[in-house]
């Protein structure tokens, strides 16, 4: 009776008797297939109604014109792009309350500090070598043979006059020049015999102010010696006291000659422009 009321599909109306309780495990199994074929005919169901769904949606679809699809598509279009952003600004809104200050304070900085004039940036990155360095090889060290002791020291009689020719060759080169610019024409050729001479009568000065202040400090160095030969004090010279007696012999070489009076002119202006230099600038007057 109860296989009955199972296959009608009244579950529910059955009741169970002692006949069945003291049944076998195989009246379980029965049960057990009969419930597994209502659930696949539940299934079954679903399906179709789920078919005539689609079956009706389609045609209703159909029934729509081709018009008013296309404006449903575009609203739909804008929709979406709307929710993405709002989307994305409320994700910006949350990463700068959860960033803090000082990083987007040192970003500022970062950027206005940034030039176009600025040197590149070289990455402090170095690529690997490819061969591994087993025995570890000393660098040759590199030396400069005028500041190395190795070379002993400087002498500079020695090598005034192991040089000599290039004084001779330099007024050799002066005289010749001067008489090119006699005979040259053209004003740019000039101009640039004019700065060649300049530049090498410069060298030519300059190499005379060597050998005074060289002169001057040897004659006060053995006349120092003469001193405390005869049980003196040795007196040293300062910079300033050593650069009055280079002009005391410098006015003593020019005296009764036309040199003196144009440097003491050139002197005289060089004081005038830094005294003018030093003076208060004048207010503009204001309208």
């Amino acid at each position: 009776m109860a296989r009955n009321s199972l296959r009608k599909g009244t579950l529910s109306s059955v009741k169970p008797s002692l006949e069945d309780l003291n049944d076998t495990s195989e009246e379980d199994y029965e049960v057990e297939d009969v419930m597994s074929e209502v659930e696949s005919t539940d299934e079954a169901n679903d399906e179709s109604e789920e078919k005539t769904d689609l079956e009706s949606t389609q045609r209703q679809l159909k029934s729509i014109p081709f018009s008013e699809l296309l404006e449903a598509q575009r609203a739909l279009k804008s929709e979406k792009v709307k929710f993405t952003q709002k989307n994305g600004a409320k994700l910006s809104k949350n990463r700068r309350r959860h960033e803090s200050p000082s990083d987007s304070e040192d970003d500022d900085d970062d950027r206005n500090d940034r030039s176009k004039h600025a040197p590149v940036e070289m990455s402090s990155k170095r690529a690997v070598p490819r061969f591994r360095e087993v025995v570890h090889v000393p660098k040759p060290l590199r030396r400069d043979p005028r500041f190395d002791t190795l070379s002993g020291n400087l002498n500079v009689d020695k090598v005034k006059n192991n040089y000599g020719f290039v004084m001779e060759y330099r007024l050799s080169e002066i005289k010749q020049l001067e008489q090119e610019l006699k005979s040259c024409r053209e004003q740019e050729r000039r101009e640039r015999i004019k700065e060649a001479l300049k530049s090498l009568r410069s060298k030519l000065e300059r190499r005379k102010e060597d050998e005074r202040t060289a002169r001057v400090l040897k004659e006060h160095r053995q006349s120092e010696k003469e001193k405390i030969r005869q049980g003196k004090k040795p007196f040293y010279l300062k910079k300033s006291e050593q650069k009055k007696l280079l002009q005391l012999d410098k006015y003593k070489s020019m005296e009764g000659t036309k040199a003196l009076d144009r440097y003491m002119e050139k002197k005289q202006k060089r004081r005038a422009q830094k005294e003018k230099k030093r003076l208060p600038r004048a207010r503009p007057d204001r309208a």
